[in-house]
């Protein structure tokens, strides 16, 4: 289980995709222990809906093996840790805390989901109470309380740190080639390979796409406009495996889950780098960001280190 040391993010950051999924049904948990912190109990019950939660707010399911149920008992052992040193130096309460996380589900949580009622729906699809989600929140409330403050002092990355990143990982900031591409979509290869014949004889692919395709496209003339050339990036994998064959001007045919697919390299435009001015608050975010989670692992280690743990065989 990968857990940052603060989870907040978890619940700022896209709710929606949540409704993909996750499967874990909390409404039963055993009732054992999995583990104690300074004398006091982490329940089976604590634990299953600690992962249901995490699953929640991430939109998928946590694999379902021994190393992974181990890792997220350490992380709610670790949480556990933090949070009780949080509350014994009176960073936060956790009628504060409460209040905290009451104020973040009406007004970022549910804003994400249409609403209260939206909210209530999909927890009760995913089996989850609303008061699960009461308890998980003020627990990161507290937690972020410990996050602030053992972060307070973790200064921003320079701009020398900023550019080096840069330069070490422009892979991150390029813009894959892009290629124009006209496309003709029919229910045979017979008759793909008939129109593919009347194009390389000199016959308008517009007209052709008009005439002949039962995309959606037909109406533009087949056009698509500019693709990235990745399969991760708009184009099938057929009709990318097709297009770094093929020079400008040239067609091809090729199979996809529509039909038999006509199309033309029209244009292309090579990949491109963005430029370090223009992603540099992304790139100081991301340094930023490293540097509190690895400050805040440091302290949570330290505190944990300092209590009387005990994880359950």
């Amino acid at each position: 289980m990968k857990m940052k040391g603060m989870a907040l993010g978890l619940m700022a950051a896209g709710l929606t995709a949540t409704v993909a999924g996750c499967g874990t049904n909390a409404s039963s948990p055993a009732t054992q222990d999995v583990a104690t912190v300074q004398k006091q109990p982490v329940t089976a019950a604590q634990l299953a809906n600690f992962v249901a939660m995490t699953e929640f707010f991430q939109g998928s399911t946590l694999p379902n093996n021994k190393q992974e149920k181990a890792l997220e008992v350490k992380a709610l052992v670790q949480q556990t840790a933090v949070n009780q040193w949080a509350l014994a130096h009176h960073l936060i309460t956790m009628k504060s805390a409460s209040n905290q996380a009451t104020k973040l589900i009406k007004t970022q949580i549910e804003s994400q989901v249409g609403g209260a009622k939206g909210l209530d729906q999909l927890l009760k699809s995913k089996h989850l109470a609303f008061s699960t989600l009461q308890t998980y929140v003020t627990q990161q409330m507290v937690t972020q309380s410990a996050f602030t403050y053992a972060t307070k002092n973790v200064k921003d990355p320079t701009t020398a740190a900023e550019e080096q990143y840069y330069n070490k990982n422009k892979v991150q900031f390029t813009n894959p080639q892009q290629d124009e591409i006209n496309d003709i979509v029919v229910k045979t290869q017979a008759t793909a390979n008939t129109l593919l014949s009347d194009l390389q004889h000199g016959a308008n692919f517009a007209q052709l796409a008009k005439k002949n395709s039962i995309s959606s496209t037909a109406k533009s003339g087949g056009s698509l406009g500019y693709l990235p050339v990745s399969p991760q990036g708009g184009m099938s994998l057929p009709m990318y495996e097709a297009v770094l064959s093929m020079k400008v001007g040239q067609y091809k045919v090729y199979q996809g889950s529509q039909g038999y697919h006509v199309i033309e390299l029209q244009a292309t435009k090579p990949s491109t780098v963005t430029p370090f001015s223009q992603v540099q608050s992304e790139v100081k975010s991301l340094l930023l960001q490293q540097s509190q989670d690895n400050v805040y692992q440091a302290f949570a280690n330290k505190v944990e280190k300092s209590m009387k743990i005990t994880i359950n065989k």
